[in-house]
């Protein structure tokens, strides 16, 4: 390995050396990790059998495409149809119904009526 005298170089010859350095040593990382799992994936189908097999959590989540459906908590009285997991984007109607009250969604969760489970 070539030696480099790192007093001979100013600040921004550091800075581009320390840059080259982390994208080579993210180019290796990433090289040994997909040759890891190629050698991986080689074994598991010599023996009969598919990653998610071995890896069940491999065949779920956001990268399977495939995401899991929240069960919903809260629904719409004038349109029983439109319900909510009181996760993630706030739908248009609950919206709606926080600006027409003028309260914040964390009330609106705390409200029966919305609730599923409640009787409204």
């Amino acid at each position: 390995m070539a030696s480099i005298n790192l007093e001979s170089l100013d600040i921004e010859q550091l800075a581009d050396l320390l840059g080259k350095a982390q994208a080579e040593m993210a180019s290796r990382e990433k090289g040994n990790r997909e040759e890891l799992r190629a050698g991986l994936e080689r074994r598991v189908a010599a023996e009969g059998y598919k990653m998610t097999d071995i890896f069940p959590e491999l065949g779920t989540g956001a990268s399977s495409g495939a995401r899991r459906k929240r069960p919903a908590k809260y629904r719409n009285p004038q349109n029983p149809d439109q319900t909510w997991s009181g996760i993630g984007r706030t739908p248009k109607w609950v919206q709606a119904i926080v600006d027409e009250r003028g309260i914040d969604v964390a009330t609106f969760k705390s409200i029966p009526m919305y609730q599923l489970h409640a009787s409204g």
